[in-house]
């Protein structure tokens, strides 16, 4: 009752309106030290995506994923698109304990659960060394984000956000910091029953570890993280499993308004983690010997933000990621209900590329246009039931315009 009244006391006088707090902000009349003692902010960032596809098949993808490009495809109709889905609304709240200490709570959703339904984007409390609950995963470098229109974001980047229970602490120098969590396990080798109808999905029980070192000064950060995985399957019946592991590189050099940041990441089995790949089944796969290995991935990208002047800003993106399938053999469930086996080695490679100009209309308003260019490659060296040999390339591009706005509020 007491935090309630404090609550409904703030209502009338504590509405905070500039531009380091959100619109609606509220704080209890207490405070320890030069702090209140509660303080509570719901905020929004709204966000229109609006997208006209050129070609490249990308019609039905409200992100530029250049992982979705088939191919094979030959569609390269025109299509125009706007939604609102992708804005977020935030509720954060901070006390602050006897002892001058803080807790953190932050609960965040955004409308893109499909045709505008509510998604949970982030739950979780954090004090001074521990972070509960969902949040952005420890592999990835929450602090990235290359300022552009569309969110898929370059093909290799890391931001997945699931729960997890972290440790954070220094080693003695307020500079350098690291990270240690427990991540909520990923599976994602199992995608397509019609490609591997052998291949069953079945319940994880390890969880995902996670280590990361940063080093923050004024111009920016440089970071590095690692994970080890164990990642059950179900091959024909039999229950095995096998393990993966990744390493990131990652930083921002800011010295002034202008902005440089990259990521590059590698390591098997961590497909799941990579964000135009994700959810295509592609953390492992299985090979000729009736085995399952880890499938080897390797990507990067960079950005660059130029402020030709207070309100006009341009940033220019570039990723790329590589994975291969060697040894690989599964079996295609054709139409006539024939089982082909397909077996070889495959290399798909994805790239993708940005260049839009921004203009901050308003304090928090911020209007842009971009084109968004990709491409999809794919090649295969391998036979069909041991009697058709394949070997040949095959690529596609696609080529978009993104346009819209962001408001904070």
């Amino acid at each position: 009752m007491r935090w309630f009244s404090l609550f409904v006391l703030s209502i009338s006088t504590c509405l905070s309106i500039n531009a380091q707090e959100r619109f609606f902000t509220l704080t209890s009349k207490d405070s320890i030290g030069q702090a209140p003692k509660f303080k509570s902010s719901l905020g929004v960032n709204m966000k229109l995506n609006g997208y006209f596809d050129v070609f490249g098949g990308l019609q039905d993808s409200d992100t530029f994923n250049v992982g979705k490009i088939n191919v094979f495809g030959t569609d390269d109709s025109n299509s125009l698109n706007v939604d609102l889905y992708q804005t977020q609304i935030k509720w954060e709240t901070v006390l602050v304990m006897p002892n001058g200490k803080q807790i953190k709570a932050i609960v965040e959703s955004d409308f893109w659960g499909g045709n505008g339904r509510l998604r949970l984007r982030k739950a979780y409390v954090e004090t001074d060394h521990w972070q509960i609950g969902q949040n952005w995963n420890n592999f990835g470098d929450e602090d990235l984000w290359p300022n552009i229109m569309e969110w898929e974001g370059p093909p290799s980047g890391i931001w997945l956000r699931n729960p997890h229970i972290k440790y954070m602490n220094t080693f003695g120098c307020p500079a350098w910091k690291y990270e240690v969590s427990i991540e909520a396990p990923q599976d994602d080798y199992f995608a397509y029953e019609d490609i591997q109808p052998f291949v069953e999905d079945t319940h994880q029980t390890t969880p995902d570890f996670t280590f990361a070192v940063s080093y923050k000064r004024q111009w920016g950060h440089l970071r590095a993280s690692s994970i080890l995985r164990h990642i059950n399957y179900k091959l024909e019946g039999n229950k095995d499993y096998f393990m993966g592991y990744g390493l990131t590189l990652s930083g921002m050099y800011k010295p002034n308004r202008n902005s440089f940041q990259y990521q590059v990441v590698g390591g098997k089995g961590i497909s799941s983690y990579l964000t135009t790949i994700s959810g295509f089944g592609y953390d492992g796969y299985p090979v000729d010997n009736n085995m399952f290995k880890a499938t080897p991935a390797f990507g990067g990208w960079m950005a660059y933000e130029y402020f030709w002047s207070e309100k006009w800003h341009t940033n220019a993106v570039f990723g790329m990621t590589s994975f291969s399938l060697t040894d690989s053999s599964r079996y295609v469930l054709t139409d006539s209900l024939d089982l082909t086996e397909i077996a070889g080695d495959f290399g798909h490679n994805q790239y993708y590329g940005i260049l839009n100009v921004m203009y901050d209309a308003y304090e928090r308003m911020v209007i842009g246009l971009e084109v968004d260019y990709g491409i999809k490659q794919l090649d295969i060296d391998g036979s069909a039931n041991n009697n058709l040999y394949l070997n040949d390339t095959f690529h596609r591009d696609a080529l978009r315009l993104s346009f819209g706005f962001m408001f904070f509020f």
